[in-house]
């Protein structure tokens, strides 16, 4: 169960590493906002400069008495300063929120394109696999051999105790039912409490049966008690999934919207992003999409019906993919928190000297794919800088 919650999870929403490091066209789109932004900025201090030095002037020529041909010159001048002031006022907002705009555009054509987990899918069902093994009651040697002796023993002396057809009932369950449902509760308790009283009952005139009872015990108390620790842990792989669907979902309405209100071309995103198979091939088609943007929003700000308010359509957009990268940033950091659990889980119960040696060389036999999913994953994933990135990708880099 835990192998099909885990891998569908890395396959709806998988981030390489190749996100964490800024793409050519990401890195790009930054420079230029930050370049163009400091422009501004230039311009509005030199555009200060010029009007206190004109109201300096203009205040000047009052006491001296100077010409009003001076003084209407001089207050024309400050006027077109001022309206020059005004006009870089009202451009930095739309530089930024334009270059913004191309940037969380790039940003969900590169979440929506990085859904190839392949290396990432085998090393955890690998793991996964050989986890849900360890529960796997049926396919413990001392387990084996004690229901052999059981069925004897019952088949000649136990279908007459009402106690014992309980017991076989549970017994068979469980060795039946372990490969697919969790193996504790009720179930297990009956059978443990079954087992414990029929070999007091036997004594030692059943040689084998009572001799195989006590690591049969041992292998179905450790094994039920190690299920119902991983299940907490496997509950979360559960919540994880539901909320990386939940972003898939969203994720992919929302780059449909924007391609739709960009007027981008589905067939070539399609064709030249998607099926690319080169990074070099889907950069350039980031390029043209953020020309694309750039032209759209330059037409709809000449446009008097449309100009200024395509800023907040485009601030929504931005926030909303900013929400995106969050919260995934998140779930990659719950993902790595589960995986340092399950670390701990098998570390605690690998103790051959607690444990019997049946089970521990199990446990003990998960650490090597353990180990290759935790390489795959913090290749692919750095939660914490993810976060942090994601939280001032719009902020100007000083």
């Amino acid at each position: 169960m835990v192998s099909k919650f885990f891998v569908s999870s890395i396959f709806v929403f998988v981030f390489t590493a190749q996100l964490f490091a800024q793409t050519e066209i990401t890195e790009q789109i930054k420079t230029d906002r930050d370049n163009q932004l400091k422009e501004l900025n230039e311009k509005l201090k030199t555009n200060e400069e010029l009007v206190n030095r004109l109201t300096e002037k203009i205040n000047a020529s009052d006491s001296k008495n100077a010409s009003d041909k001076d003084k209407i010159a001089d207050l024309e001048n400050l006027q077109l300063a001022l309206d020059n002031r005004l006009k870089i006022l009202e451009e930095a907002p739309k530089t930024r929120i334009n270059l913004n705009g191309q940037l969380a555009f790039t940003e969900l054509l590169s979440i929506q394109r990085d859904i190839q987990p392949v290396e990432l899918f085998l090393t955890s069902q690998t793991f996964f696999d050989q986890l849900g093994n360890a529960t796997k009651i049926q396919q413990y040697k001392s387990f084996s051999a004690w229901k052999t002796e059981f069925d004897k023993w019952y088949s000649k002396e136990g279908q007459s105790d009402a106690m014992m057809n309980v017991l076989m009932q549970s017994i068979n369950l469980i060795s039946t039912a372990s490969a697919a449902v969790p193996l504790y509760g009720t179930m297990v308790n009956t059978a443990i409490s079954g087992v414990t009283s029929l070999v007091t009952t036997l004594g030692k005139k059943e040689k084998e049966l009572y001799e195989k009872s006590p690591e049969m015990l041992r292998i179905l108390s450790v094994t039920s008690q190690f299920e119902q620790q991983k299940s907490i842990i496997d509950h979360e792989w559960t919540m994880i999934n539901k909320e990386l669907e939940l972003l898939q979902k969203e994720n992919t309405e929302l780059l449909e919207e924007q391609i739709q209100y960009f007027g981008i071309d589905r067939n070539r995103y399609q064709s030249r992003y998607l099926k690319a198979t080169l990074d070099s091939e889907r950069e350039n088609f980031k390029n043209e999409c953020r020309k694309s943007i750039s032209e759209k929003l330059s037409l709809q700000d000449k446009n008097p019906e449309t100009r200024g308010k395509w800023l907040g359509q485009i601030e929504t957009y931005m926030y909303k993919v900013q929400s995106l990268r969050l919260r995934f940033g998140q779930l990659t950091m719950r993902m790595q928190g589960n995986i340092d659990q399950y670390e701990q889980l098998i570390k605690v119960y690998a103790d051959a000297g607690k444990f019997p040696t049946e089970f521990t060389s199990r446990i003990n036999g998960l650490n090597t794919p353990l180990n290759n999913l935790k390489n795959k994953f913090y290749s692919s994933f750095n939660p914490s800088k993810y976060i942090e990135d994601s939280a001032v990708m719009y902020i100007e880099r000083q």
